[in-house]
């Protein structure tokens, strides 16, 4: 079969007499030997045997784990390819997801140098000895890592230093099958503005030998660090909340900047991965935000405050919202860092919350949301529209949970005005986007 586009997922797509087959590892153009191991009716899931005559647009990947690695799907396609494949994921899923069609999709805003971007990285130990990431498609499999091209090379310094002293101790690896063992992740932090780092250890239990010996390893060899925390974790989960965050050196945040403002930055702090285009992402909301100074804006799912701080420069004043009460602890601390009065922010959830917060500020003039991965979801969208914002801003990281959502709005009488995606995370399938809608008419009927 030959390969025609690429999924959002990572996976090209390709067609046999009409019949659509997904399979890994391939490129737009490559004429490929697939293997099913999936059959629907109306597709199928394949495995790569063989590029029987390879795309254009392959490329050689330049890291040396790409392929058996979970931290990368497109390192063999060209950039270029990248960002065109990831603006057609948004223009497929906007048009087959949500029923929207003759909107205007802009150019994706595409970094200038698209490696070591990401400011967080997590690596995780396992009961083998390695220490890395995990292995595509295996949540119970480490690939080792030695060179890690998505971060700054200092992150390779201190897998190495991290790694040595794990195995001089002797201590266990957590196994995530069996649910025992001690060691559980390496969390590595950076401000790509200010250059401080963070390493946080995060185990299953409070106590661990040679912490001491480890920090001064790390600050010494790599003195750009300012913290080294420990976290504990002793659920099965990898993504639960850490139940207590200790000091080991330093202090227990790093310093970082965006959009002109400063951030204090914890272990568990949620910020926008990529530290440059999280700047750029900044500015698109502005312009769609469009204020001209004496707005009411509304923040869901605020976080510590990336979009409330830069809007609140313009608007008579910000009130955010977000379930998470550490964020909005973090977020009142930046507004006061940074000397932004007109700016409140509220913990709880946002379906139960929104028709509270708009009952005692009213209306606002905007609503700006970005929610989780999974999107916000039917119910949040009608609360939305039940706030009856004359202007939406829609910040997504998924076009496959972004377009039910928008089609959610549209039928509750707002237009998309405008859709604009960036490139957050080069060489994975994922892409940033955001949308501007404006209330056009009344809610249509069910």
């Amino acid at each position: 079969m030959t390969v025609d586009r690429m999924a959002y997922g990572g996976r090209g797509v390709g067609r046999v007499d009409g019949y659509v087959v997904f399979v890994s590892d391939t490129a737009p153009g490559d004429r490929v030997r697939a293997r099913l191991w999936r059959v629907k009716s109306g597709y199928a899931e394949a495995d790569l045997v063989a590029v029987e005559s390879p795309s254009v647009l392959r490329t050689a990947p330049p890291c040396p784990h790409f392929g058996p690695c979970g931290g990368c799907a497109w390192q063999h396609l060209d950039y270029g390819a990248q960002v065109t494949a990831k603006e057609d994921i948004v223009r497929e899923s906007l048009t087959h997801l949500a029923g929207l069609r003759d909107i205007e999709v802009l150019p994706i805003v595409r970094m200038t140098d698209p490696w070591y971007y990401r400011n967080r990285m997590e690596f995780t130990f396992h009961s083998d000895g390695t220490l890395g990431l995990h292995r595509r498609g295996a949540f119970d499999k480490i690939v080792p890592i030695e060179t890690c091209l998505l971060q700054s090379p200092a992150t390779n310094e201190i897998l190495r230093i991290v790694g040595d002293w794990a195995r001089e101790r002797g201590l266990s690896r957590y196994d995530a099958r069996a649910h025992t063992g001690l060691l559980r992740q390496l969390v590595v932090r950076e401000g790509k503005r200010t250059g401080e780092i963070m390493v946080g250890l995060v185990t299953t239990a409070p106590e661990v030998p040679g912490t001491d010996t480890l920090a001064a390893r790390l600050t010494t060899a790599v003195p750009r660090i300012t913290g080294i925390l420990h976290g504990i974790n002793p659920g099965v989960s990898d993504g639960l909340p850490l139940a207590r965050v200790s000091v080991v050196a330093g202090r227990p945040y790093l310093k970082e900047e965006l959009a002109g403002f400063q951030f204090h930055i914890g272990l568990e702090t949620f910020f926008q991965t990529n530290t440059v285009q999280a700047g750029r992402l900044v500015e698109v909301v502005e312009a769609m935000a469009d204020l001209a100074g004496g707005e009411a804006v509304l923040d869901l799912y605020c976080g510590i405050g990336t979009f409330s701080l830069p809007l609140a420069r313009r608007a008579r004043r910000v009130c955010g919202i977000e379930i998470a009460p550490q964020a909005v602890e973090a977020a009142r601390e930046n507004a006061a860092l940074n000397q932004v009065a007109n700016v409140e922010f509220v913990a709880g959830d946002v379906r139960r919350l929104l028709p509270e917060v708009v009952g005692r500020t009213g209306r606002p003039h905007l609503l700006v949301l970005d929610p989780p991965r999974s999107g916000a979801g039917s119910r949040v969208m009608r609360k939305i529209v039940d706030a009856g914002a004359p202007r939406i801003v829609y910040v997504s990281c998924n076009p496959t949970t972004l377009a039910p959502d928008l089609a959610d709005l549209v039928r509750g009488g707002y237009a998309v005005r405008a859709v604009q995606p960036l490139d957050q995370f080069p060489h994975t399938y994922h892409v940033e986007c955001a949308v501007l809608l404006e209330r056009a008419g009344p809610p249509q009927p069910a």
